[in-house]
């Protein structure tokens, strides 16, 4: 639409520089004036039309270069909270409490066996078999160290990239989901913070919040998957 706008306006603006052409003529007794004048307006305004032009393709471009940096945390504030889930059987909405648990705590790793064990059944004076499973603990792996890559900077996972400071919404609580009770949350980076410094007319009719998860419904994805 806005080129379309800016097509309409450089040929009302061309056809404003014929028109006017004529005064100049007299004005600077020759033609070859009317004719540089004409040009360098023309130049001016097809330099125009091409800034109008471009402004949304940089826009876009420097927009889905953001979107793919916060979307790949929102990614990893999700594995942080689904660590914690498993650890806690819910979810949290603190990064207070969320980034100590990846940084200091671990997982355990057990080895299940199925084995069958004779035993002397009372009741039928005889020795019988039943299945049994053993479970071993063979240690602990860090959080941190299994989920996220060496060089993360886990203290800035609470912060929004390119949005000077602000944080990510987290959110966190349950839902009943065909009468069962669902651990859910929600992350949120607002593009508004994040797309700071860029023309607002875009932002607002061109880009949108990024969330993964939901506080409402029972699903673990990113609005843009």
């Amino acid at each position: 639409m806005n080129i379309i706008i800016s097509v309409l306006i450089l040929i009302v603006l061309i056809g404003l520089s014929i028109r006017f052409s004529r005064p100049l003529i007299s004005l600077f007794q020759g033609y070859k004036i009317s004719v540089v004048i004409n040009s360098i307006l023309i130049l001016l305004l097809v330099g125009f039309l091409v800034q109008i032009i471009r402004t949304p393709i940089k826009f876009e471009e420097e927009k889905n270069k953001r979107y793919s940096i916060i979307q790949q945390n929102l990614i990893d504030i999700r594995s942080a909270e689904l660590a914690f889930k498993q650890k806690h059987n819910q979810f949290t909405d603190n990064f207070d409490v969320l980034i100590p648990f990846v940084k200091n705590d671990s997982f355990v790793i057990i080895q299940k066996t199925d084995s069958l064990i004779e035993f002397w059944n009372e009741v039928y004076k005889e020795f019988q078999f039943k299945d049994t499973m053993f479970i071993d603990t063979l240690g602990k792996v860090s959080i941190l160290d299994s989920l996220f890559h060496k060089n993360i900077n886990i203290d800035s996972l609470r912060y929004i990239p390119f949005a000077n400071g602000q944080e990510f919404q987290l959110s966190a609580g349950t839902i009943s989901k065909s009468k069962i009770i669902v651990p859910v949350f929600e992350a949120k980076a607002k593009k508004e913070y994040f797309l700071t410094g860029m023309n607002k007319n875009l932002i607002e009719t061109s880009a949108k919040d990024l969330t993964i998860g939901s506080i409402n419904e029972a699903h673990l994805n990113g609005n843009w998957q």
